[in-house]
């Protein structure tokens, strides 16, 4: 039998998790302003005539230069500034899922199945039978999130721990937009940013005629990074705060299902 106390420790990992995910944001919004900051700095410096330093005068003619020689390779600095952005605010929201699936496995381990897969590494490391477990429950969670798309991921909730509030409480039109944001992620880190065939199938596949951005084969989404951008924010702060709750909510029955398994 496991102790409520498990559950409180189950609840109080599931917050952190959503905190987690909110100082990444933080943390990102941060950088964001450091760069807007950057260049309006510079800005000021050249109307007051670099305040008489031959130093400052020359870093910023370098500055000048390099965002230069950057925008004429196609990508400019803002391009990169915000191809960055939402990288790392997907990465982020990405992260809350693997933590809640890993503490939910970590806390009720049933829900793992009678059968894994263990490799001699994991079950031999440093005798650790702790750490062995830990390594598994992280393989299991990675390999099934690089392997599944995002709607997959959240109706996941449901089919494989009953969870049933998570997928009724988000919406459908967000769950696209978070799937069309998830393939220009893709498009940012494998593809420079550009549309392939890959990416236009895979909207007429899952999305239809209920793609939010319009892209064409061959095209840069540079010019719409700020607006997917805040998007991913809006969206995936409203999610993940609807995750973590239903998940709290339904912690109790998480441990009674567990137990009787």
């Amino acid at each position: 039998m496991m102790s409520n106390n498990t559950t409180v420790q189950f609840e109080t990992a599931i917050t952190k998790a959503l905190s987690d995910f909110e100082q990444r944001l933080e943390q990102q919004r941060s950088f964001q302003i450091q760069n807007h900051l950057l260049k309006k700095l510079h800005e000021e410096i050249k109307i007051i005539g670099y305040c008489d330093s031959q130093k400052i005068e020359d870093l910023s003619l370098e500055y000048e230069d390099f965002h230069k020689k950057l925008s004429e390779s196609g990508r400019s600095y803002e391009n990169i500034v915000e191809e960055k952005n939402l990288v790392d605010v997907y990465s982020a929201f990405e992260k809350f899922l693997s933590d809640c699936f890993y503490s939910i496995y970590l806390f009720f381990p049933k829900y793992l199945g009678e059968k894994i897969t263990v490799s001699t590494h994991d079950l031999f490391i440093g005798g650790d039978i702790e750490l062995c477990k830990k390594n598994i429950i992280e393989l299991e969670v990675k390999s099934f999130i690089q392997a599944n798309h995002i709607i997959e991921i959240v109706s996941s909730f449901k089919k494989k721990f009953s969870i049933k509030k998570i997928e009724s409480s988000i919406s459908k039109d967000d769950l696209n937009i978070l799937y069309e944001i998830s393939l220009i992620r893709n498009l940012i880190t494998h593809n420079n940013s550009i549309v392939n065939r890959v990416y236009i199938e895979q909207v007429k596949k899952f999305l239809k005629d209920k793609a939010k951005y319009e892209f064409h084969e061959g095209e840069t989404v540079l010019g719409k990074l700020e607006n997917l951008t805040q998007d991913m924010k809006d969206i995936s702060t409203k999610v993940c705060e609807k995750i973590a709750e239903a998940i709290i909510n339904d912690s109790n029955r998480l441990k009674n299902h567990h137990e009787n398994m």
